[in-house]
C-alpha cells in the first residue's frame, strides 16, 4: 500500500458517494492522502476493523439493555440512511433517524448544511 494511499483512497471516495464529482474536495483529498502516506499511519486506520470481532462481542453484551438516551441517526439515501436507523432501533428507545436525500457516506462533505440542521435540530 506504500505509496498508493491516494489511489485507495480514491476508491472510497468515488463508489461510496451519491456522486463522485462531489464528496471530497480535492483539497481534502491531497491532505488525507500525505497523511496516510506517513509511516505507521495506514496501519492505525485498518486497526479500526480488525477489532470488529470484540467489537461485535462487546456490542452483543452492551446491547442487552436499551439505551434510554434520544439518539440521532444520520445516513445517506445512497449508503446506509435507512439501515442505520433500524440498527439504532434495535439498542436504544428514543430514536430520531434522518436520512439525506441523494447523499452517499459522506454526509459532511455531501450535505454539510442539512447534516448541521440535523443535529441543531435535534440538540434543541
Amino acid at each position: 500500500m506504500q505509496g498508493r494511499e491516494r489511489i485507495n483512497f480514491e476508491h472510497y471516495w468515488n463508489d461510496f458517494a451519491a456522486d463522485k464529482n462531489h464528496s471530497l474536495p480535492e483539497a481534502d483529498r491531497a491532505a488525507y492522502a500525505e497523511i496516510y502516506s506517513r509511516p505507521g499511519r495506514m496501519a492505525a486506520g485498518w486497526s479500526y476493523f480488525s477489532a470488529f470481532p470484540r467489537t461485535a462481542t462487546d456490542f452483543a453484551e452492551l446491547s442487552k439493555a436499551k439505551l434510554p438516551m434520544p439518539v440521532l441517526a444520520i445516513g445517506g439515501e445512497k449508503a446506509n440512511g435507512a439501515l442505520l436507523g433500524q440498527q439504532m432501533k434495535l439498542v436504544a428507545t428514543d430514536v430520531t433517524v434522518v436520512i439525506l436525500p441523494d447523499t452517499g457516506h459522506w454526509l459532511m462533505e455531501e450535505r454539510p448544511q442539512e447534516t448541521s440542521q440535523a443535529v441543531t435540530k435535534f440538540l434543541h
